[in-house]
């Protein structure tokens, strides 16, 4: 089964609001872009529980010339569904990370005595809140995939 990258890439894109990405694109950086947005999926997709949960390896069968996956297991269109949502989500969590350790937030936050509504500080603690949300999010949409699909037989009850 081949999929393309672009399967992953779209539904990343429809769950963020970053125009600097679509500003690169009319500028005609697509392939920098595409990249950057490439770099997000195959690190949500290396994730140690994302393997284990899904059982499928997408990064074997991956060709950055032709940005498709070719792998060898066959997946039904609802749960090639629920494993792009799932990818999309651990892309949104890589995505926000670098607005957490930024380090003019990191600088502000040490320099400052003012920890007010709108301090450096409290934006830090947001940006942070923000990214646990989508981390859990994230795993918790692979653990219920691990539900919905597991496998009970093997077990010794």
């Amino acid at each position: 089964m081949t999929i393309p990258y672009d399967t992953f890439k779209g539904a990343f894109l429809s769950k963020i609001t970053e125009y600097e990405l679509y500003g690169m694109y009319e500028n005609g950086d697509d392939v920098f872009v595409d990249a950057i947005i490439d770099g997000y999926m195959k690190r949500a997709m290396s994730f140690s529980m994302f393997k284990k949960v899904i059982g499928v390896d997408f990064l074997v069968g991956a060709n950055d010339e032709t940005r498709t996956f070719n792998i060898e297991v066959d997946i039904e269109d609802n749960a090639l569904y629920e494993i792009v949502d799932i990818i999309s989500e651990g892309m949104v969590e890589y995505w926000l990370k670098p607005y957490l350790y930024n380090q003019e937030n990191l600088q502000n936050i040490l320099n400052t005595r003012d920890y007010t509504m709108y301090s450096p500080a409290e934006l830090l603690l947001r940006i942070g809140n923000v990214h646990k949300r989508a981390h859990d999010n994230y795993v918790n949409l692979l653990r219920e995939h691990s539900y919905n699909t597991g496998d009970l037989t093997s077990l010794h009850l």
